[in-house]
């Protein structure tokens, strides 16, 4: 009998198997099932910051937080003088990927409107999926809670690092077995949540380190002197063996940010 799901001359042969078997029964894998995270970093039109903000929080959000199976977690902004001008960074979590893909898919009258409103305020905007390594502190969301009241906005350091090919994995371990004890223990910064990017939506060798900054005296004095005594010791050797290429980003979450 003839599968309605193929063109008949389409050419698809299935040697005798019912298309069913081969299409239906395999059981889910669980990596389908996990909460994935969407960077994006918006490299918006000069002078035309408060323009996108009022836009992403007004048309964006509302588009993609319509069915509750994904919520914006983060708005930053980059703070001046310590990186490019005008860029902007948010974060979002999505419930799965089958989530994704639906919201990645939509093609209604509102998503096109966002994408002509959204390129008349910034140049480009680059997105990559995270997964959350086993140690973060944020691994899933409840995205059906109520949305946090507004506070004062929060500063945080975004560390992006780039561990030597292959490594990717006993680098994230590392920084939970490591860098992350030996944060706790200073209560200057505090770890929010460590992603690694997902196969094939970025470079494949990259982890993203999301820091609250929590004692600012002692974060400016350390960027004034530099690491002393044994903070030269300690993560900042260890590191090294297993990358040597890192960028840090200070970022300024912005006044209606969900998280602070």
């Amino acid at each position: 009998m003839h599968d309605r799901r193929f063109p008949e001359g389409a050419g698809v042969h299935l040697s005798g198997i019912a298309a069913s078997s081969r299409w239906t029964r395999r059981p889910r894998s669980p990596y389908a099932l996990c909460m994935i995270f969407l960077h994006e970093t918006h490299d918006v039109v000069a002078g035309k910051m408060e323009e996108f903000w009022d836009a992403l929080r007004g048309e964006w959000r509302p588009l993609v937080e319509a069915d509750g199976t994904a919520r914006i977690l983060w708005a930053f902004e980059l703070t001046h003088g310590t990186g490019a001008s005008y860029q902007a960074i948010t974060i979002t979590a999505v419930r799965d990927w089958s989530a994704w893909g639906a919201l990645a898919g939509r093609d209604d009258a509102r998503a096109r409107d966002w994408r002509r409103r959204s390129g008349t305020l910034r140049h480009e905007v680059t997105a990559k999926l995270l997964l959350a390594a086993t140690w973060s502190p944020l691994a899933t969301v409840d995205l059906a809670s109520a949305p946090a009241a507004e506070q004062p906005p929060a500063l945080y350091l975004h560390d992006t690092g780039w561990p030597f090919p292959g490594g990717v994995d006993d680098y994230v371990d590392a920084l939970g077995s490591i860098y992350y004890p030996q944060l706790r223990q200073s209560q200057m910064i505090s770890v929010e949540a460590c992603w690694r990017v997902a196969p094939g939506t970025g470079r494949l060798h990259e982890a993203i380190l999301l820091q609250k900054i929590l004692d600012w005296p002692r974060f400016t004095e350390l960027l004034a002197k530099g690491e002393q005594g044994a903070q030269r010791g300690g993560w900042m050797l260890e590191g090294l063996k297993y990358r040597e290429r890192w960028d840090s980003k200070l970022l300024r979450c912005t006044s209606w940010s969900p998280l602070q």
